[in-house]
């Protein structure tokens, strides 16, 4: 029976993306996150200086293009989140299609990782643009050039996307995220704000801590204090929840606490893999406590969204791991029901009182996901590129960020001020909710913008304050990309490791393995060759360094 139980497991982790529960890329990449705040459309910075027009010729007539695109053909657009097709047209679909002129037909998403990614590629029949994660593709974004899946873009950034070439020429420490060693441009990005590259982190019960006259956690010993208290005098059946399935939310918010983190990070100019160092061990050794005691939740390890949002908002939990939206969300619920339900952000946790925590949830500007790559034998590339390139103006940057002028805001006194529609919506929807409906925010190839949102609750406003309180980023590991040939060797060498890694790590959380197995753990990564895999990233981060 433990064997057919692991034997699921390992099919399962299989198709999650990544292992630790904030890495690059990984905590949000990804992945369907609900609106972020960032930074505000300026003058200055990434944004770009553009109008909705520009003076590049244009394939179709020789002349100064201008938005809408006159007798534009209909693309095909994928994405990475199989949630995030909008197989139904919203409003800020058809927004984008009536100033650009440019139809699109969404075909839904399939991530990278996914088998029928595989099987996609195999059929010939991409769709005109795919928004991806392409430093995920194996053997690297210069392969799915190589073998003619995608364009590379050097040359058609110059004839057709005036709007991004200025981003990349103003902006010198994105532009050299963007390409690889080789400086081939992949894809049109999508590039986080600074206040955007926090989103996510621990999420707690507040009303319940009041009760039993318990401040908000911010050590380990005070976590273990709180979870014991939500057991045994709250009733809560699985005091920490956490929703696995899908992004790796596992345990690893709380890894930071021992100075490590459950993926590749640098550390003094070298490249370090968490498993290995010693504090692993003692982070294995207090999860596996916890789920020895019926802290955490027995099924974590298979749990998805919905679930987990049923056991927080029922009284079933008291705390898990999540997007400050989801804050929102569990409080405007609890209202709605007239629950006396309380949920706030905690710190991520450390060890001593006042340290601060190594680690915690941190994105690079450029992580990777949600990039629109063009197929290699696309008959409509001028359309695909000024579809595109139009995210990156002044306009589409305005459009993205907040939505509708004389819909979801008027301008005053030379600044945007939402309308009711956002503010307060006839329809109880909360601000966020509304403007996934009417701008694109995030997960979307553009410059992310502070939409300067104003949450219902102080609760939600705060979290990002409290959860970017992290050392992550002295230790965050750049965009690297290996040449192909190292990529299809990292491809092979971590499709045995992370699988194996996945697979112990649950033994000994689950009580499976004892702590002892922590050693032969380390012994059989380096029989893997985890030492080759840091080898050559250290070799693709040299190169980085000197783009």
């Amino acid at each position: 029976m433990e064997r057919q139980f692991l034997g699921w497991l390992r099919k399962s982790w299989i198709l999650m993306i990544g292992f630790a529960l904030f890495t690059s890329g990984c905590f949000g990449g990804d992945s369907g996150e609900e609106n972020l705040p960032a930074k505000a459309p300026t003058e200055t910075g990434t944004e770009t200086k553009t109008d909705s027009s520009d003076t590049s010729g244009s394939a179709a007539n020789g002349g100064p293009f201008q938005y809408p695109m006159q007798g534009a053909p209909e693309l095909t657009l994928m994405t990475e989140f199989p949630d995030m097709g909008r197989p139904n047209r919203g409003p800020i679909d058809q927004e984008y299609e009536k100033r650009t002129g440019i139809p699109i037909q969404h075909l839904g998403g399939v991530p990278m990782r996914d088998n029928k990614f595989n099987y996609l590629l195999a059929s010939g029949n991409l769709p005109d643009i795919f928004m991806n994660n392409w430093l995920q593709f194996p053997g690297g974004p210069e392969k799915a050039i190589e073998q003619g899946y995608i364009l590379p873009l050097n040359d058609v950034i110059d004839r057709y996307a005036p709007n991004f070439k200025r981003v990349l020429e103003e902006n010198p420490e994105i532009d050299k995220m963007l390409k690889t060693d080789s400086g081939i441009y992949y894809a049109f990005p999508f590039i986080r704000s600074e206040e955007g590259r926090v989103y996510g982190g621990p999420i707690v019960r507040k009303d319940w801590l009041d009760d039993l006259g318990l401040s908000v956690p911010a050590t380990i010993d005070e976590w273990y204090t709180m979870l014991k208290a939500f057991k045994e005098k709250k009733g809560a059946a699985a005091p920490l929840t956490l929703r696995t399935l899908f992004l790796g939310e596992r345990t690893a918010g709380f890894a930071g606490a021992f100075g490590v983190m459950g993926n590749f990070y640098l550390e003094d100019g070298k490249i370090k893999y968490g498993y290995l160092e010693p504090g692993y061990r003692d982070y294995l050794a207090t999860m596996s406590k916890w789920y020895r005691e019926g802290l955490i939740d027995k099924y974590f390890v298979a749990l998805d969204l919905e679930t987990v949002d049923k056991k927080l908002t029922s009284g079933t939990s008291g705390a898990t791991i999540g997007w400050h939206a989801y804050i929102e969300k569990y409080n405007v619920a609890a209202l709605s029901n007239g629950s006396a339900a309380r949920y706030a952000a905690a710190p991520y946790p450390t060890l001593a009182e006042g340290a601060i925590p190594k680690f915690g949830q941190l994105d690079n500007a450029y992580a990777g996901t949600s990039s629109a790559a063009i197929k290699a034998t696309t008959k409509h590339l001028e359309a695909a590129v000024r579809w595109l390139d139009y995210g990156y103006s002044k306009e589409g940057s305005m459009l993205n960020t907040y939505g509708i002028e004389g819909v979801t805001y008027t301008m005053e006194n030379g600044r945007p001020v939402y309308t009711d529609l956002v503010v307060a919506n006839p329809d109880g929807l909360s601000s966020d909710q509304v403007m996934l409906q009417y701008a694109h925010q995030t997960n979307f190839p553009m410059i992310q913008h502070d939409a300067q949102l104003e949450w219902k609750f102080e609760e939600t406003n705060r979290a990002l304050e409290i959860w970017s309180k992290t050392k992550h980023k002295d230790y965050l590991l750049p965009p690297i990309t290996p040449t192909p040939e190292e990529a299809d060797e990292l491809s092979a060498l971590m499709d045995g490791i992370g699988e194996y890694v996945n697979d112990a790590e649950l033994r000994i959380i689950l009580g499976i393995d004892s702590i002892d197995a922590y050693d032969e753990m380390v012994k059989q990564l380096k029989l893997l060759g985890i030492e080759r895999v840091l080898e050559i990233k250290q070799a693709a981060y040299q190169r980085y360094l000197n783009r």
